[in-house]
């Protein structure tokens, strides 16, 4: 079956106020709270005091609101120029994973996850260093979540998940002071919607996180490109009691104040992402961690700016500015996005040849050991019809 453009095409149309309404829901809200931007210049951490909990964030940075970049580059060389001159000598890297997940058109469930990183050292005629760990998910550690789990993805990518955690700790640990990305968030607010047994482990591995990278002294960055959080906006409505509005987001409020390279002041993260009012936040399972997470919105293209979380320690060793010449100078190398962790993602992406080929693999290792795989009808018709 292909795409029925003509079908598509219709339900565009019929849709076409809902799509426009939300739009303009985004803009005539924006106004009040736009209105009040300039007011965050003039608000200090006593401001906090008369917050309520989970007010999305708190106040850490003080001063101007927009913090401005001082560089304003007049050519591509010029820009060029400048972050290899912010990045020489200096050791950066970044995670990414990757996984296959089990298939249903096979009588065993068993997946596949892995986490690769990169590291750059910015050195003269240096090459990029890869690795990468490994890890089969199997039968047995679908059954341990329980029989609802046997051929869900969810076991799948929380090891994807443990093993980026895992590779990340492991650089902290090896390589003291050096940056690493993380490509995603810190605060893992979609853990609250899952099980209990798959979330404890998801925070396990953070907090594993949070904790090498103070012991070591190593930074981590989280990056998200296209970011939905409202954070900010959640602040704003709170402390100047406007009217909530659930489609604005941070990224649709800031992006008219910020040029390229510039940033926000840095919050502290006070997201309430319960799943109900007498539930915890994802904060809140952070332990001793639950205020240490910090963030600023950097603008690296001419699209909306991308969120960055480090841990609060970074901030209150005066490393901020640093680490966002860092990523300024990755998003210039690789216009509008950190080429480190694109470079991270292209070593860690799977294709789909290498997904068959894990497959047959599976097929060769239990014909080789006497175990009995079974191809469901659906998948020998499927496969018999692309031969034709």
């Amino acid at each position: 079956m292909t795409l029925d453009i003509k079908l598509l095409s219709r339900e565009l149309f019929l849709r076409k106020d809902d799509i426009i309404g939300l739009e303009h829901e985004i803009s005539s809200a924006s106004k009040d709270y736009y209105d009040k931007l300039p007011m965050l210049d003039n608000i200090d951490r006593s401001a906090n005091d008369r917050l309520p909990r989970y007010s999305g964030c708190r106040v850490y940075e003080e001063g101007p609101f927009v913090r401005k970049s001082e560089n304003r580059f007049q050519n591509r060389k010029q820009a060029t120029d400048w972050a290899l001159s912010i990045l020489k000598g200096k050791a950066v890297a970044a995670v990414d994973g990757s996984q296959i997940f089990p298939s249903r058109e096979i009588s065993i469930s068993i997946g596949l996850a892995q986490a690769c990183m990169v590291v750059n050292r910015h050195k003269d005629g240096g090459a990029y260093d890869l690795s990468s760990i490994m890890s089969i998910v199997v039968p047995g550690d679908f059954e341990k979540l329980g029989s609802n789990f046997s051929y869900s993805q969810a076991p799948v990518s929380l090891k994807r998940f443990e093993l980026e955690c895992e590779r990340i700790a492991e650089f902290m640990t090896s390589e003291p002071g050096s940056l690493i990305f993380l490509d995603g968030s810190i605060v893992l607010s979609f853990i609250n919607q899952v099980d209990e047994r798959l979330r404890e482990r998801y925070i396990s591995a953070m907090v594993k996180v949070l904790d090498t990278s103070e012991k070591t002294r190593t930074p981590v960055a989280a990056f998200t490109d296209l970011s939905l959080n409202r954070d900010i906006v959640t602040f704003m409505q709170k402390y100047f009691r406007l009217q909530y509005n659930p489609y604005l987001k941070d990224v649709h409020l800031i992006k008219r104040v910020l040029e390229w390279g510039d940033r926000t002041r840095v919050f502290l993260s006070d997201r309430d992402d319960r799943s109900g009012k007498d539930n915890l936040s994802v904060l809140d399972r952070y332990g001793e961690y639950r205020n240490s997470v910090a963030f600023f919105y950097l603008q690296t293209s001419g699209e909306l700016p991308s969120k960055v979380e480090i841990p609060e320690w970074c901030c209150r060793e005066g490393l901020t500015d640093s680490i966002a010449d860092i990523v300024r100078a990755e998003s210039i190398i690789r216009p509008g996005y950190p080429d480190i962790i694109h470079r991270a993602h292209e070593f860690a992406k799977i294709s789909q040849s290498e997904n068959e080929l894990f497959n047959g693999m599976l097929e060769s290792f239990a014909a080789q050991n006497d175990i009995r795989l079974y191809r469901s009808a659906k998948e020998f018709n499927k496969q018999l019809g692309m031969k034709r």
